[in-house]
């Protein structure tokens, strides 16, 4: 008989204790085996076992199905896991016909005309093969990395459509306060245009006035003579005739027809029923332009020269500033000729220019239908591109403008010098950029910025340093320098994670990889090159040179 509890030995030799006992120090013979559990049971851990409903459903198995020597290795094997279908059925049956393993239940209603049923318990060894079991799970390790690697491509996409639909809400933010700003134009212009016609009115009117006021003195003298002079016909006569043509003047004069003054304001409302008709303030749109990463070098397939020299010019153009719209045009600052020009690189013409009142020196996308560009009599002219350019409003700044990009709603302006200013839209200065968090300077002589690929970071080439990187904020973040990299002037992206560069000095453009800030080629190009623009779209690149009347147009591959 088993002893009945502690550490006291039996006097029988017991094959297999009880799992539950064994855990409380009490030493009993197992008669049942839960499949499922594991464990082994004595008669009362069984009948406790049975209680609980969510083990009522569990296979146990008979002290003769288990082994004498009561080792797990030597039990029969059950399948433990349960039907999806039928809770509480397990999974014991194998359809070879539909490679599937069923329970008794799938078998009876799903797999009646399968020949080839077999049961797992009782077939497992001729059934299970290791060898296809370890092949399973290398196709499953493989398996989760391939989607780890999607679910991160997947949230990183996700984390670019955040910064995307940012972009999208700063730009609708910055239409509707160009929309203010030109509304608060035209409402200036309007206010100029009542004060003159009542400056003019009124100066009219009181000229007339004055006239009174000297018929009023006239008259009253007149008036005055005649009675003094009573008693003396000669003179009274001569009173009497001045009077007389006195008078006659005065008639003359208020006899003008007056008429009434009315200054009025008569709204236009094809503006305000055309807005009333929008539904948004642009057109909103899920997809965006998206280029495939290059990290190879380009080569020059075929180079050509584009005159944009114009019968308007008065001197030899020099192209300073240049950048694509959306439609594929190029947009040209010609400094000496004080002209904005566009370039439609199919037909090699200028389609149209546009006179500024100052040399332009650099020029910007704002938006798809919109430009600014950096004037020499520090000034920022917006410019809008319809079929025909046409200026808007402008910012007066009190600094020099040299290099301009816009981004998120803010001008990154270079001066020229050791500077670079942030403005918003509406021209207020946020930041002045001079020196690094350790207070080094980190400009010597700014030139031209361009915005980088994934629009997190600004390129500025100064002439003297090299290429500098700044953070959206201004934050300093690296300066890259290359023996090729001489005298850097203008500077652009491809939107395919490459920095392109053109050097004053040897007339080199250098191809500068943005992830790894390495240099990857060098495309020659004429003399004194100054800026340089990239169309992702067809793969080309214009370079613009000082005191030259042609641009070079390259196609890259």
């Amino acid at each position: 008989m088993a002893a009945k509890g502690g550490n006291n030995a039996s006097d029988e030799i017991i094959d297999t204790k009880c799992s539950v006992c064994a855990g409380k120090n009490i030493t009993r013979e197992a008669e049942k085996y839960c499949v499922e559990c594991q464990d082994y049971y004595c008669i009362p851990c069984t009948d406790t076992h049975k209680t609980f409903p969510a083990l009522r459903a569990h296979k146990l198995l008979d002290k003769a199905d288990f082994s004498s020597r009561g080792l797990q290795s030597s039990l029969p094997s059950f399948p433990t896991e349960r039907c999806r279908i039928h809770k509480a059925k397990l999974l014991d049956m194998f359809c070879k016909n539909h490679d599937e393993a069923v329970c008794a239940t799938c078998v009876a209603i799903n797999h009646r005309t399968c020949p080839d049923i077999h049961s797992i318990p009782d077939e497992v060894d001729n059934l299970y093969k290791q060898s296809a079991s370890d092949q399973t799970k290398k196709q499953l390790l493989a398996a989760m990395k391939d989607v780890e690697n999607i679910k991160k491509v997947k949230e990183q996409i996700l984390s670019e459509l955040k910064k995307k639909k940012q972009r999208a809400t700063d730009s609708i933010i910055n239409y509707r306060k160009e929309l203010e700003a030109e509304l608060k134009r035209l409402e200036t212009e309007s206010l100029k245009e009542v004060d003159a016609q009542y400056s003019s009115i009124e100066r009219d009117l009181q000229i007339e006035i004055k006239e009174a006021e000297q018929h009023i003195d006239v008259l009253e003298q007149s008036a005055a003579k005649l009675q003094m002079c009573h008693g003396n016909k000669a003179q009274e006569f001569v009173c009497f005739k001045t009077a007389q043509r006195n008078f006659l003047t005065a008639k003359s004069s208020t006899s003008k027809q007056q008429s009434e003054v009315k200054i009025f304001f008569s709204a236009d409302m094809k503006i305000k029923n055309y807005l009333k008709q929008l539904k948004t303030l642009e057109q909103v749109s899920a997809a965006e332009t998206t280029y495939k990463p290059r990290t190879t070098a380009y080569k020059v397939k075929q180079k050509r020269d584009i005159d944009i020299k114009i019968k308007e010019d008065k001197n030899t153009c020099s192209i300073w500033g240049s950048c694509f719209t959306e439609d594929g045009s190029l947009l040209l600052a010609d400094l000496y000729n004080n002209k904005l020009k566009r370039l439609d690189v199919s037909t090699d013409t200028i389609t149209h220019h546009l006179d500024l009142e100052s040399g332009p020196i650099a020029v910007c996308l704002t938006s798809k239908q919109k430009a600014a560009a950096s004037l020499a009599n520090n000034t920022i002219q917006f410019v809008s591109l319809g079929d025909k350019m046409a200026t808007t409003r402008k910012l007066k700044m009190d600094h020099q403008c040299y290099g301009l990009a816009f981004n998120d709603g803010k001008f990154f302006i270079s001066d020229n010098s050791k500077t670079v200013y942030i403005h918003d839209i509406s021209g207020t200065m946020l930041h002045k950029i001079t020196t690094d968090k350790s207070g080094n300077p980190i400009f010597s002589s700014t030139r031209h910025i361009s915005v980088s690929t994934n629009r997190d970071r600004v390129y500025v080439a100064d002439i003297e340093t090299g290429v500098i990187t700044l953070d959206i904020q201004g934050n300093y973040l690296s300066t890259f320098t290359d023996p090729d990299l001489v005298k850097p002037q203008g500077v652009c992206t491809d939107k395919r994670g490459n920095i392109l560069v053109t050097c004053y000095r040897p007339s080199n453009i250098v191809q500068i990889s943005e992830d790894s800030k390495t240099k990857l080629s060098i495309i020659k190009t004429e003399q004194h090159p100054l800026s340089v623009c990239f169309d992702p779209h067809q793969n080309k690149l214009v370079v613009t040179h000082y005191r030259s009347s042609t641009v070079k147009f390259c196609e890259l591959e």
